[in-house]
């Protein structure tokens, strides 16, 4: 009693490890994807500084050609403003900050508009607000900016074709200005290059997140489908093997078996030198049986000190039997630990089909029940299932 008590609790543990693991994933998941966003919004705003520190002196050094004007306040503003956010910006939300971005961006390229229409660079800073909102929002967000951005586009070119918007100085010598040139250099590869870059760098952490997510898949999977301690497969993964094996038995008209194996004398080891030296045993036994079994045949532990093997195409039951024999004969051998020599046996179930059960689920069962006429019997022993029509007599 004490042992099904004990093999229920590991199970137990091993099926609230993986719980655990499954729901703190979303949260760590969550998490991931936000230090990323964040430290992208970071990289946006040395960005924007370095754009800010060329840009608002360059847009000052155009009053030598049209003279001061209001845009040119508001870029030194928007500067300032911008130096500012940068070197407070570790004590500033993530949505502020993004929140800024935007707002510096619509500010400089609608100013833009209103003052020198498709001629000045600053309509760039709403088509990069674009950019900015797709990838660091989504798709549909991305669709209402730019479905935004061809609405205020639309209204300064009605504006400048009706004539109630000009602009303040001739484009003929703006276009003759140095500075004016630099400003377009600033506006059209600067910024798209640092900004393009900060989108790569967060595409490229996004992706090694999601690569590092489908490692953490492939985990969850081995833990469902293969003991922690013994890395032998679960009985999820044998009764599937199980099933596979019987539907080319079913095609080739041969035999499969099941040896369903529980340990003697695994409590006492337990109880006299502790679990750690139980789970070396239990480590020991699940080799020593794999190395028994043939490559294509499959050694599980079901639990506990219950362990199932599963032989494909098996000539006949002497054939399972004496393979349930060699491994009797390799468990019997002493596994060493701590300087002493721990010693258990085996009492082994014979199932095999079609003799003995037809489905995988019978199939376990069938030698589950043999293997406790063979525990009965004593120690070390090997029993039979009944052919299917004793069972169905009985």
């Amino acid at each position: 009693m004490s042992l099904a008590i004990e093999s229920g609790k590991r199970r137990a543990d091993g099926s609230l490890a993986r719980r655990l693991l499954r729901s703190s994933r979303p949260i760590a998941l969550r998490a991931r994807l936000g230090a990323i966003r964040a430290g992208i919004i970071d990289r946006l705003w040395l960005s924007l500084f370095i754009v800010a520190m060329v840009g608002a002196p360059l847009s000052a050094l155009r009053a030598s050609t049209t003279g001061w004007l209001p845009i040119y306040s508001m870029h030194l503003a928007l500067g300032a403003l911008v130096a500012c956010v940068f070197f407070v910006r570790k004590r500033l939300s993530t949505t502020f900050k993004l929140t800024m971005i935007l707002v510096i961006f619509w500010t400089i390229g609608l100013a833009g508009l209103a003052s020198t229409g498709m001629v000045g660079p600053s309509v760039w800073w709403l088509s990069l607000s674009i950019l900015l909102v797709t990838a660091l929002y989504s798709v549909r967000a991305g669709l209402f900016t730019a479905v935004l951005t061809c609405a205020v586009t639309a209204v300064a070119a009605a504006g400048y074709i009706q004539g109630w918007l000009t602009m303040p100085y001739d484009a003929n010598v703006y276009i003759q200005s140095v500075t004016a040139w630099a400003n377009v250099v600033v506006a059209v590869v600067l910024l798209p290059l640092l900004l393009f870059s900060s989108v790569t760098g967060f595409q490229r952490s996004t992706i090694e997140l999601l690569e590092e997510v489908d490692g953490q898949r492939e985990m969850i999977r081995q833990l469902a489908m293969h003991d922690e301690l013994t890395e032998a497969p679960t009985l999820r993964l044998a009764t599937d093997r199980l099933e596979q094996a019987l539907l080319g038995a079913i095609r080739s008209g041969g035999h499969v078996a099941v040896l369903f194996i529980d340990l003697d004398g695994f409590k006492g080891v337990n109880d006299t030198h502790g679990h750690d030296a139980g789970d070396a045993v239990l480590k020991a036994v699940a080799q020593r049986c794999r190395d028994v079994v043939r490559a294509d045949d499959t050694l599980a532990r079901r639990g506990g000190d219950e362990f199932i093997a599963i032989l494909k195409e098996v000539h006949d039951a002497n054939a399972a039997v004496a393979l349930a024999q060699r491994m009797l004969d390799t468990l019997a051998a002493p596994v060493s630990y701590g300087g002493k020599e721990l010693r258990v046996g085996a009492s082994i179930g014979v199932a095999l089909y079609p003799q003995h059960a037809m489905t995988a689920a019978d199939m376990i069962r069938a030698g589950d029940g043999a293997m406790y006429q063979a525990k009965r019997s004593g120690t070390n022993q090997i029993r039979l299932a009944p052919p299917i029509f004793a069972q169905a007599s009985a």
